[in-house]
């Protein structure tokens, strides 16, 4: 009984993970990676980003972020997010924040070299413009992943580095950063990941249900909840 439900978790749950982050962008809890979806792959989803760690809400009140994303070639992905905040008072003056994000791809994965990807996250709205950027973040991520056979285990390294080139108070990713994730090969629709984003230290896991159903569950600094559910689908 046990091989016969293993085997059917195999062939409904097996697919290539592609982790998505907290943000609505290919990542891990929260970082970005240089992992880049299949080329015209489209992902609807949410996420729940809360407050000890959301500068955007003074730390008073918890998020709710609903955000899409398409690779429509095969080294540009775009993505568009909206966070709302939960709980806030029926009289406070609040809109929903509009976060654009661009990715470009400047290598892919080889043999000996990483996946190399530059990034812009809320490069659109200024200070200037009257319209305050909680999100913004300007980085270069190298993301390389390398399979141990006798372990059936691949271990997959990034590292990063923001600047604060865009003029924000509220910037993501600044200096260097990184991550590992790590997921059995033959069981690669789970994988368990940990994290520092250049602020706190994450740890948390992704599981993708019916080839197309991204779930991603981790703590933020070990201390607070967060989460992220995403559909993807190939047009």
């Amino acid at each position: 009984m046990t091989r016969i439900i293993s085997i059917l978790l195999l062939l409904v749950l097996s697919l290539p993970c592609y982790s998505q982050s907290n943000t609505g962008i290919p990542g891990y809890v929260h970082i970005p990676t240089a992992t880049f979806n299949p080329d015209r792959t489209l992902y609807l989803g949410t996420s729940f980003l809360p407050k000890k760690y959301l500068p955007y809400s003074k730390d008073r009140y918890d998020a709710v972020a609903f955000y899409a994303g398409l690779t429509f070639l095969p080294f540009l992905e775009v993505n568009l997010r909206a966070t709302r905040l939960m709980n806030i008072p029926l009289h406070a003056n609040h809109v929903v924040d509009r976060m654009p994000s661009l990715r470009i791809r400047i290598s892919k994965e080889g043999k000996y070299i990483p996946a190399v990807v530059i990034g812009a996250h809320d490069f659109i709205t200024s200070l200037e413009s009257g319209v305050a950027r909680h999100f913004g973040a300007t980085y270069l991520v190298l993301t390389k992943g390398t399979c141990i056979n006798k372990l059936s285990t691949t271990i997959e390294t990034t590292i990063g580095y923001g600047t604060d080139w865009l003029r924000s108070g509220q910037n993501e990713f600044i200096g260097f950063w990184g991550g590992i994730l790590i997921k059995n090969n033959d069981w690669d629709f789970l994988s368990l990941m940990v994290e520092y984003d250049g602020k706190t230290t994450n740890a948390g896991m992704q599981l993708v249900l019916l080839k197309h159903i991204h779930l991603t569950a981790g703590m933020l600094n070990f201390d607070s909840l967060t989460g992220s559910i995403s559909y993807h689908v190939r047009l």
